[in-house]
């Protein structure tokens, strides 16, 4: 879980008027112009706590978001083998893609993809060397993080005697499929992606407990437009 402090290492601090004023981040939407502004000033808030976290905790918390990203391919990889034959089975096929995503986000773990609204927003307040040098740190440290976590979720899924030869099969078929990409198609797809990871974000002070359908539909349509 991520820590309820203000932030973590004392020599890390954002810089805003609010702390230079001695105050809060106002979050409170009566207090405020309109509801749009209140989400803003809500995902700005953690977009803070999010650049002054220990670089460790960040690490270990991108690591174990690389890791549950292979939950993502084991579910549609799973499904890909069972649904294979049946008419439209490429829909549920893709809803395995949201796996991962629902575990790293309601487990608060760090994902680089889920950084570009919320670290990016007390940077666009406050354009400072030193506020866009803890934006750098942490996307620095969160894509090392990922990448490390998956590269292990990779080695697992390859060597351990887990999955059967089919369902291995499936792993590298969808692995194949989207590194076999040209590299212009790629980046489109990655825009879009972008995109519609940074709405789902911008989703969430509204949804409350619907949380959990907004990353389902979003990242469920991610995996749809790339089929």
């Amino acid at each position: 879980m991520k820590p309820q402090t203000h932030h973590d290492n004392e020599d890390v601090e954002v810089e805003s008027e609010e702390k230079q004023n001695g105050e809060e981040i106002e979050v409170d939407e009566e207090r405020l112009p309109s509801q749009a502004m209140a989400t803003h000033e809500v995902i700005r808030q953690e977009g803070e706590k999010e650049l002054e976290r220990d670089a460790m905790a960040l690490l270990w918390s991108a690591i174990a978001a690389g890791l549950s990203m292979g939950a993502s391919l084991v579910a549609k990889g799973i499904f890909h083998v069972h649904l294979n034959e049946l008419p439209g089975g490429f829909l549920l096929e893709n809803l395995g893609y949201t796996f991962g995503f629902v575990i790293v986000i309601l487990a608060r773990q760090q994902l680089f993809t889920e950084n570009t609204v919320t670290a990016v927003l007390p940077i666009m307040h406050k354009p400072t060397p030193g506020n866009i040098g803890l934006l750098l740190r942490l996307w620095g440290i969160v894509l090392a993080g990922n990448l490390i976590g998956t590269a292990i979720a990779a080695w697992a899924f390859d060597v351990m005697p887990v999955f059967d030869e089919p369902t291995r099969e499936a792993f590298l078929k969808i692995s194949l499929k989207v590194m076999q990409n040209p590299p212009l198609e790629m980046f489109a797809n990655a825009i879009i992606s972008g995109w519609l990871v940074a709405t789902m974000v911008w989703m969430f002070p509204a949804a409350g407990s619907a949380k959990i359908v907004v990353i389902i539909l979003m990242t469920w349509l991610i995996a749809l437009a790339d089929t």
